[in-house]
């Protein structure tokens, strides 16, 4: 009878629990925060490409379009494409840009990995 108390005891030991419980939360946990830090950058750049967007077609209503200077205001992006209809209107008509730029590849680990592009549009009415 001493002996199966003694080894009852021994199951009731828990000293290696909590290392489990870590082992098995961090990789979540690693993957939620690359998860928030990749989003965080995704969306920075998105706001960068949708600068770029207004740009273009601030730009293109006042008769002074460059596509130079619509891919140097996004910097951070690496813009793909740029769409500009309307330019050729009345007064009044409305100008639309497009513009498409490859934001970045998220990486997180355990996850994979992707690329992202975006697609920013704008439109302002033609002042000349």
């Amino acid at each position: 009878m001493f002996k199966f108390e003694k080894s009852k005891s021994k199951l009731r030991n828990e000293k290696g629990a909590s290392a489990v419980e870590f082992a098995l939360v961090v990789p979540i946990f690693l993957m939620l925060v690359f998860g928030i830090f990749q989003f965080g950058i995704a969306f920075n750049n998105w706001i960068a490409l949708t600068h770029a967007a207004r740009e273009g077609v601030r730009l293109a209503a006042v008769g002074q379009y460059d596509e130079q200077r619509v891919r140097d205001s996004a910097p951070s992006v690496s813009i793909q494409s740029i769409s500009v209809s309307g330019q050729d209107g009345f007064v009044g008509d409305p100008v639309t840009v497009v513009v498409t730029g490859n934001v970045l590849n998220i990486n997180i680990p355990l996850a994979g990995n992707w690329p992202v592009t975006l697609t920013s549009t704008a439109v302002m009415r033609l002042e000349q």
